[in-house]
């Protein structure tokens, strides 16, 4: 955040676009409590530490992969089932509220994994209940307020806020091995949940706040209520194109995120060098966010997204080969960073804030769906065929169709881009 505050002797007017939006009512407090969320959510932590788990839990209950990937899908499934409500909830009473609660439901859902019996029955349970509890942890929310408080500048504040799961994606794999390899996975789980409970819930407590032109019930009554409703975005041609073309390109890139880890050590790497990869990762979601978010407040979204989403294709091969793996990482990385950005911001501009909580649970159930299925089809390929080869060709061909798809989007609507 420093980047942001420190500025030459002479400070820019308070009306320099480029500032003032942070500035003012210290809304850069919004964007740190969110940044906070975000790494400590649902979207991150699973996401980037079950590779670390991945091994231990076969070894103590003889699970296959695909077994342990089927907690995606099931936490997919509680998204879909609980997205609408939170969307609801979120339009209706605001952003911190739903996280707070979110948290705690999370926190808990961590130390239900810790307390596995062997049961595959209760492992996916488990998934799908943290993420029905802690659905409102996710881009979902922390995007609303974010879109509240933010006009000229929302691409980058969105970048920096969702950069989030970039510093999950850097620290928490070999910081959570470290913490497997000396105490064990359940360990590992534990102090998870206890992070949530001692760092995340007393940011989003202490720094969000609500912007009071969006206060709960005046939506509709200012500029920030602009925008379509749930029903006319259904009708348009832009709601389809984002839900299929995100739809290829998450279930690419989440399908080699969680598999990396095992990936790598399958290629001859130990776990240390494959977590250290995994960290490299995080550097890279933290580029791809950022770049994002400064490309999106300047050029065309859908380009932007062609030149961030399609490079992963390389990545791909270069890991089918293996080959190359710091350059497949670094391309996959800044793919994943750059479409949490590229979805809620073009929610927002094509269909306005108006009802924005409830379209992008739409679109974000698409990409929980995607989420569910990229991983355990991934580890499905390998146990039947003992390899990851197959599913990297189908990535490939997903992470070139998916952003040329979205170039079909076509103008911003002029009444969603004036909100």
């Amino acid at each position: 955040m420093s980047t942001l505050s420190a500025q030459p002797a002479a400070l820019p007017s308070a009306s320099d676009p480029e500032v003032s939006e942070f500035r003012r009512d210290h809304a850069w407090r919004v964007v740190l409590a969110a940044w906070i969320g975000v790494a400590m959510g649902l979207t991150a932590l699973p996401f980037y530490t079950l590779g670390i788990f991945a091994k231990p839990l076969a070894l103590e209950f003889g699970w296959s992969r695909s077994v342990i990937q089927s907690g995606f899908t099931f936490s997919m499934v509680g998204v879909i089932c609980s997205a609408w409500a939170a969307g609801w909830a979120i339009d209706r009473f605001g952003v911190r509220p739903v996280a707070l609660f979110s948290q705690l439901g999370l926190a808990l859902g961590f130390a239900g994994l810790a307390a596995q019996t062997g049961s595959p029955t209760l492992w996916q349970a488990n998934w799908f209940i943290f993420a029905v509890l802690g659905v409102g942890t996710t881009p979902l929310t922390w995007s609303r307020g974010i879109a509240a408080w933010f006009d000229k500048r929302r691409g980058l504040a969105l970048g920096i806020a969702l950069s989030g799961t970039g510093v999950t994606a850097l620290v928490a794999p070999p910081l959570v091995n470290l913490i497997v390899g000396a105490y064990g996975w359940r360990a590992g789980y534990l102090a998870i949940a206890l992070a949530i409970v001692l760092v995340a819930m007393p940011a989003v407590w202490l720094l969000f706040r609500e912007k009071p032109s969006a206060a709960v019930g005046a939506a509709s009554a200012s500029p920030e209520g602009e925008g379509m409703t749930v029903g006319q975005a259904l009708r348009t041609r832009h709601f389809w194109l984002l839900i299929v073309g995100f739809w290829l390109i998450c279930a690419a890139v989440s399908g080699l995120i969680p598999n990396l880890v095992p990936m790598l050590t399958d290629s001859g790497l130990t776990m240390a060098q494959a977590a250290g990869y995994a960290s490299l990762l995080g550097l890279n979601v933290m580029a791809g966010r950022l770049l994002a978010g400064w490309l999106l407040d300047h050029f065309w979204g859908p380009a932007v997204a062609l030149v961030l989403l399609m490079p992963p294709t390389l990545a791909c091969l270069l890991l089918a080969v293996p080959q190359w793996p710091g350059a497949a990482v670094m391309m996959i990385g800044l793919a994943a960073g750059a479409e949490f950005d590229l979805i809620a911001y073009l929610c927002l501009r094509y269909f306005g804030k108006r009802n924005f909580g409830q379209i992008y649970a739409w679109q974000w159930v698409n990409f929980s769906v995607a989420a569910g299925a990229g991983p355990i089809a991934f580890a499905m390929i390998f146990d039947r065929t003992g390899s990851y080869q197959d599913a990297l060709w189908v990535a490939a061909a997903m992470l070139v169709v998916g952003p040329l798809l979205l170039l079909g989007l076509g103008r911003y609507p002029k009444a969603a881009a004036a909100s």
